[in-house]
């Protein structure tokens, strides 16, 4: 939390507000922060008065500080706002808005959307084409990016860090240029060289941390698909309860902006706004570079094609190869690169021999925490479960214990019931492949799959995304004793025996069938 106020005698004149914030941040404003008055202005503060006008001085103070930190306590006690997440119902989601871009489209989810708000997060779905790039951006809010088909290239540029991927002439020749540059104190040639680039594939979630600049590249030959869950009630969020994406190049159209709003079509990058005669001495290169970077008369979009010979290349190590970066000296790191430089930001969670939990007729089942990924922890906050499902199985009924459920349907149909606390269905229905729905906390959730099978992977606000199950080996009724459950439910002991250890499987039940080609 954060307080801006200012507590001396001028500022009581004017109006001092408690502005809605998202859950993470709360801020006192100010209307007016000129200078302050001089004191000889203010009667009650002169030498003659001061004595006769200290009561009121110290009255004004603590009605000030009594009525601020009420204020600030009763957003303390609500970090997440509950009362938005009274849902009586709740829909399964389809993206709102469609943006198409040279090389791709870009859908977004309304983030609007009372369920969307609930969780605290945005979505939005890529589709790449092949060559194509998703223009270099950073957020305003952590984000887990989930690969759902395709392979490419994920950049991830985070400042402080050292460029342990270079590339160097190995000819003689550019060898003797670069000795002749360094006797004659010329500028020594270096090559490319960046920053980690990650290849990515179907089943891969890829961890983008807040402000972190990032790019996709699809390198292969058929889409890249890939799924976005921004955290935006994240606590680094410190702006408004609002997606911002800050494009570092072209003059895509800003995919978070409202429909009908001014700003919607008018996309630019963040070098738009600087004075080009100084970004020109920033960068110590031409003006004519410059309007190139400001991306001036640029229609392109948000994913745009390569057209160079080859496509985008990139240093990367060979398959099969250690990717060990060079050998630096000591002091050209500065103790930064051995914390979030040197952390994995990926993983596959949709290799079957993955699987955290397994039934052979049932399905499987994968999760992602901060255990498995360590910058997930107080960094990121966000966790990650995939599921596979065979024809008829079903994910008994469970609750996620400490975070809301962003779910995304991969491929498949499915039927989801979802029941709120007053045992009132909130939710029954089908749910198709490319569609989201949102389970909050505690909200017990029951998923049927259609005869092709189901898959899903559902994202999960809290680093370590607990569930409990309500059913089946491991369950809250197996937890109970046999005699427990027979007075609770009023049946026989025969009966209560039944109820708790029918159902031997922990979280999956079979369907009838196993649909080998859906696997």
């Amino acid at each position: 939390m954060q307080i801006e106020a200012c507590l001396k005698p001028a500022c009581f004149s004017k109006y001092i507000y408690l502005k809605p914030q998202q859950p993470s941040s709360s801020i006192i404003y100010i209307s007016d922060i000129s200078a302050p008055k001089p004191t000889s202005d203010l009667p009650f503060l002169s030498g003659s008065s001061m004595g006769r006008s200290s009561p009121i001085c110290f009255s004004l103070c603590f009605i000030v500080l009594f009525y601020g930190c009420i204020c600030i306590a009763q957003q303390q006690q609500e970090p997440r706002q509950p009362n938005k997440c009274e849902i009586s119902r709740l829909s399964a989601q389809e993206p709102s808005k469609r943006i198409q871009s040279e090389a791709g489209v870009t859908e977004i989810f309304d983030h609007h959307n009372q369920q969307f708000y609930c969780a605290g997060v945005a979505v939005v779905r890529y589709i790449i084409t092949p060559r194509g790039l998703l223009l270099p951006s950073y957020l305003n809010a952590p984000q887990l990016v989930y690969f759902i088909q395709g392979r490419g290239l994920l950049g991830i540029m985070i400042s402080g860090c050292p460029e342990t991927f270079q590339s160097f002439q190995e000819s003689q020749q550019r060898v003797q240029e670069q000795r002749d540059q360094e006797e004659q104190g010329g500028q020594q040639f270096r090559g490319d060289q960046h920053q980690k680039i990650r290849e990515v594939e179907e089943g891969d979630v890829s961890v983008v941390p807040i402000g972190a600049g990032h790019f996709i590249y699809n390198n292969g030959n058929n889409r890249l698909i890939a799924v976005s869950i921004i955290d935006i009630g994240n606590d680094a969020n410190h702006l408004d309860f609002q997606s911002r994406r800050f494009y570092l190049s072209g003059s895509p159209q800003n995919e978070f902006q409202q429909q009908g709003s001014p700003e919607e079509s008018s996309g630019k990058n963040v070098f738009t706004g600087f004075d080009a005669e100084r970004l020109s001495e920033a960068f110590k290169v031409e003006a004519e570079l410059i309007r190139k970077l400001k991306g001036e008369n640029d229609r392109r979009g948000n994913i745009v094609r390569v057209e160079v010979e080859g496509g985008l290349q990139a240093v990367l190590p060979q398959r099969g190869q250690d990717e060990q970066p060079q050998d630096r000296p000591l002091a050209d790191g500065n103790g930064f690169e051995e914390t979030l430089c040197s952390l994995r930001l990926k993983q596959n969670i949709g290799d079957p021999t993955r699987a955290d939990f397994y039934t052979p007729l049932g399905g499987r089942i994968s999760t992602l925490t901060a255990f498995d990924l360590p910058i997930l922890k107080g960094i990121v906050k966000l966790s990650a479960r995939r599921a596979f499902l065979y024809k008829g199985a079903m994910l008994l009924p469970h609750y996620d214990m400490n975070a809301h459920s962003i779910i995304y349907a991969i491929r498949g149909i499915a039927n989801f019931q979802v029941v709120q606390n007053h045992g009132r269905t909130v939710f029954n229905d089908v749910v198709t492949a490319g569609q989201v729905i949102i389970v909050p906390q505690n909200f017990a959730l029951m998923v049927k799959a259609g005869d092709t099978g189901f898959e899903f992977v559902a994202i999960k606000t809290d680093e370590n995304g607990m569930i409990n199950t309500l059913a089946g080996n491991l369950s809250l009724l197996w937890a109970l004793p046999v005699k427990a459950i027979a007075t609770a439910y009023q049946i026989s002991e025969e009966q209560a025996k039944e109820l708790k250890f029918n159902r031997i499987e922990v979280s999956i039940a079979p369907g009838r069938f196993r649909t080998e080609s859906a696997n």
